[in-house]
């Protein structure tokens, strides 16, 4: 028999509202009822794709998820919309109450009905375990922080007993509707899983529940039966809302090998080979993939995971990067090849993900049309051969680009999961079911590195499992994170690695670790001379006579503003000189982006790539770049080897230069080397690798073997450069060296105190919960500021994107053409920019068109307004101490500050 809803008047409370009708639509409801929008929310819950996984019953999950909002019985957030005041029930409106958030009261009715109205709920669990009310705590907090991070539940002494009783009522006909039958107690680590989960899928299926494009308003009512409305239209409604947010089910392809999967690839390199028919430990599994640049590490990593997904361990696939440039160049190669992990009736979502994904013109090119009302379903209008698709409302923001079936995107949307940041739980759902695959997983500092391991054990915890690729990664980093990922499968003993074999693979699952040696990639194994350059003049002389021969040159400096130094004085001596670092506007360095891996990618062609590229690390990872002549500034080990990676990388029939050979500017690694022994040489590496031990043995190292040998030699370069004995210290370099690692150290305890604990719950108090810009996913040594780049035209403040692209000067444009327009640049060199002198009110004019935050962070966004003078485009701006400074911009070189006034 359907549940009624009888006198009590439920049905009048809003859940959601317009205080103003849409224009056009004024016979539509100004309100939707609590009661409907609970169970629109509950359906969605109900329905998406991974919740069955949880280890709830679906109508045990329905009946705790529509609980989220009961807070909104309270008569102080009826009051927020006076229109919609259930006057029937509560009297004449009032606009006076005490003030609180819907989500504490709601937690405060719930505790308070925990052994009341909610008992029928929890049952005793094998072995007579009880529930005790603290343990069913953990399970309705994770329902009540459904704002994207937890709550404290309010004093119970404002809870009123109308409002009480009312609560009480609609549980009594939500367990009506949902009938669920007892939750048995689980174990603590299995209580601790559900919580995580549960937290997230409440937050996933508010945001979908709460559109009002694919739940219309209805009237109240239509939910006087709420089991009918229910069954006759949350369901149907939240079945199509998950289906047009791009969320619906994917049937997966089987398993057929690497050919299938990869057009290219016609004999499997050994590593692939191997992980095409190893035998996987069963449950979720770490496996970590230790081989040579371009040995095909990524294809054998997506052949792995093709594996899994075909197996029922993965829904998807998230790959994990370490720059907005590397993960632009993966979205492009998976664009080609991502589909054939699905049946071809299938339209997965790929979604690139990080903080400038909308500014890329190709994902763009993927969304779909936005599916709302009256418009086209975006799978209707697709372009069946298109390469990439994206369902609009997954590609709209970085954290829901974690959602769609595969998703590319910078390591710290993934790492954003393990920080108190607002949605982390909403990562943590879009990751657990799937297989996550992080590149360059060596290139962690101490901070960066303990999230990692923190990212590992959530995962693992959460069922998921995780692929970990590296050319130069330490035994003791990979000891680290295999025990990190066992301790998320709930092994408490560590199991010693001893494999020092490379290429190396390690399997890692509950029941132990296998470490398989594999063979190098035939053709690949490389000797690679390293010669020492004593300093920049004698790099210079080098490069110059490579660019003389039609070679293509890459010159890695350390910082920025060498970068741009050294292509200024190449270009004065007539080298083509390229230039390519983080400090351009968007909107060029995409460009530039684009014009290196074409020039020097694996297709390029000879006449293009006759050049010098001078650039900061951006190009030592992850791009598929490949130079002739290859010069670096000393940095620790695992980098030069990186760098290396990108000298004669591919085959050709003929190079102007016919020897591989990595040049090193370093000062001489004497055995007794004073304090200064870097900086004389290299002052701007000195600033950015802060260790000068760890830059001398590199050195030593480097130069006593004399080369590069790969694979056989790597393993020593890494390891007897990264041995930080005492003894491998010498002692004019021991208190830079003793800075250093107290540094490292503080930087650890900095990630410790920032994590999410898996173990302390979700809960206010078990970490610092802050809002995103808050708790950064990397500690930053020198804070920043975003500069918005500007021009003027016709009196017009517009963004510098605007001045080459008409197009973004439009309104509707605006917004993007100023993410285009942003630089970041270092707090102690530009701290301010004041409104040039008669521009204040155009300047004014600007940023009223920016978001709140945008506006208010006036310290920290930036507007610069640049003119063109004879030397160049020209701002002004003031250090953190008051000095004035002149700012230049430049399409070639990038941000220059040029001098103190």
């Amino acid at each position: 028999m359907a549940a009624v809803m009888h006198s009590d008047g439920l049905e009048l409370f809003w859940g959601k509202a317009r205080p103003v009708p849409d224009e056009g639509a004024t016979d539509d409801p100004l309100m939707h009822p609590l009661i409907a929008h609970m169970l629109d929310v509950a359906a969605v819950a109900i329905l998406l794709p991974g919740s069955g996984n949880c280890g709830l019953d679906r109508r045990q999950l329905g009946l705790l998820v529509a609980l989220h909002d009961i807070g909104k019985l309270m008569p102080a957030f009826q009051a927020k919309v006076a229109k919609c005041w259930p006057e029937a029930v509560l009297g004449p409106f009032r606009g006076e109450h005490v003030q609180c958030p819907h989500d504490a009261a709601g937690l405060a009715l719930l505790d308070l009905m925990v052994d009341g109205a909610l008992a029928p709920l929890f049952g005793n669990g094998p072995g007579g375990k009880r529930w005790r009310p603290s343990l069913k705590l953990q399970l309705l907090r994770a329902i009540a922080g459904h704002h994207g991070q937890p709550v404290s539940a309010m004093d119970r002494g404002i809870l009123e007993q109308g409002t009480i009783v009312r609560a009480q009522a609609l549980v009594a006909l939500l367990f009506d509707v949902f009938r669920p039958p007892p939750i048995l107690r689980p174990g603590p680590d299995t209580l601790k899983r559900l919580e995580w989960m549960l937290a997230g899928i409440t937050v996933h299926a508010d945001w979908i529940g709460s559109r009002q494009e694919w739940f219309p308003y209805v009237n109240p009512k239509n939910v006087r039966e709420p089991e009918g409305y229910f069954w006759n239209h949350a369901l149907p409604r939240a079945q199509a809302a998950i289906s047009r947010s791009g969320l619906g089910p994917m049937a997966l392809a089987p398993f057929a090998g690497i050919v299938r999967l990869f057009d290219h690839i016609r004999e499997p390199s050994p590593v692939q080979a191997l992980l095409e028919a190893a035998a996987l430990p069963s449950g979720p599994v770490l496996v970590v993939i230790e081989d040579m640049t371009g040995s095909g590490k990524t294809e054998a990593a997506l052949v792995l995971a093709q594996r899994l997904m075909a197996q029922g361990r993965g829904s998807g696939l998230f790959v994990a990067l370490p720059t907005m440039a590397t993960a632009n160049a993966m979205y492009d190669r998976l664009a080609m090849a991502y589909r054939r992990l699905f049946q071809p009736s299938a339209r997965p979502s790929l979604a690139l993900a990080h903080g400038r994904a909308r500014l890329d013109e190709r994902f763009v090119a993927a969304l779909a049309p936005d599916d709302g009302p009256g418009g086209r379903s975006a799978v209707q209008t697709m372009d069946e051969t298109a390469e990439a698709y994206c369902a609009a409302w997954l590609g709209s923001e970085a954290r829901r680009a974690l959602m769609a079936q595969v998703g590319v995107g910078t390591i710290d949307q993934a790492l954003m999961a393990v920080l108190p940041v607002r949605f982390a739980t909403v990562r943590q759902a879009g990751l657990a079911g799937k297989i996550l695959i992080v590149d360059e997983c060596h290139a962690f500092d101490p901070y960066m590195r303990r999230e990692m391991v923190a990212l590992l054990h959530f995962h693992a915890a959460m069922g998921g499992s995780a692929i970990l690729l590296s050319a130069t990664l330490t035994h003791r980093v990979r000891q680290e994170l295999t025990d990190a990922f066992r301790k998320g499968l709930g092994v408490a003993d560590p199991m010693r690695l001893s494999g020092m074999a490379y290429p190396l693979v390690t399997l890692v699952g509950r029941n132990g670790v296998e470490e398989r040696p594999c063979a190098p990639r035939p053709g690949l194994a490389r000797s690679i001379a390293a010669r020492r350059l004593a300093d920049a003049d004698a790099a210079t002389r080098a490069v110059t006579k490579a660019a003389a021969g039609g070679a293509a040159v890459a010159w890695i400096r350390n910082t920025v503003d060498e970068v741009i130094a050294t292509a200024r004085s190449l270009r004065a001596q007539g080298v083509e000189a390229l230039v390519f670092h983080a400090r351009f506007a968007m909107v060029d360095r995409l460009t530039i982006e684009r014009d290196v891996l074409a020039r020097f990618g694996k297709e390029g062609e000879a006449a293009g790539r006759s050049a010098v590229l001078v650039a900061s690390q951006v190009i030592e990872q992850s791009l598929d770049l490949d130079f002739d002549v290859l010069c670096t500034d000393l940095a620790p080990m695992d980098q030069l080897i990186q760098r290396a990676g990108r000298l004669r990388r591919h085959r050709r029939t003929a190079r102007p230069v016919d020897r591989e050979e990595l040049l090193v500017i370093s000062p001489e690694p004497v055995a007794d080397p004073d304090p200064r022994w870097i900086q004389r040489v290299l002052p701007g590496t000195a600033s950015v690798y802060r260790d000068p031990a760890l830059l001398w043995r590199t050195a030593r190292v480097l130069f006593r073997h004399g080369r590069i040998e790969s694979p056989a030699g790597l393993r020593a370069l890494i390891e007897e450069s990264g041995d930080a004995s005492a003894d491998a210290v010498p002692e004019g370099l021991m208190a830079g060296s003793m800075d250093a690692a107290g540094k490292a150290l503080a930087a650890g305890a900095a990630a410790d105190r920032n994590v999410l604990s898996f173990d302390a719950g979700y809960a206010t108090d078990a970490a610092l919960w802050e809002r995103e810009a808050r708790t950064p996913t990397r500690l930053e040594d020198l804070p920043c500021v975003t500069v918005r780049l500007a021009v003027m035209q016709d009196q017009t403040v517009l963004p510098w994107a605007a001045k080459a692209d008409t197009s973004l000067a439009r309104e509707s444009e605006r917004h993007r053409a100023w993410a285009l327009s942003e630089v970041s640049v270092a707090r102690y060199r530009l701290a301010s920019c004041p409104p040039p002198v008669g521009l204040e009110v155009a300047v004014t004019a600007a940023r009223a068109g920016w978001s709140r935050w945008e506006r208010e962070a006036e310290d920290q966004v930036l507007l610069l307004v640049l003119r063109e003078t004879e030397a160049g485009w020209r701002g002004a701006g003031r250090t953190e101490t008051g000095h004035e400074i002149v700012i230049g911009y430049d399409q070639i070189y990038g941000l220059e500050i040029f001098r103190d006034q």
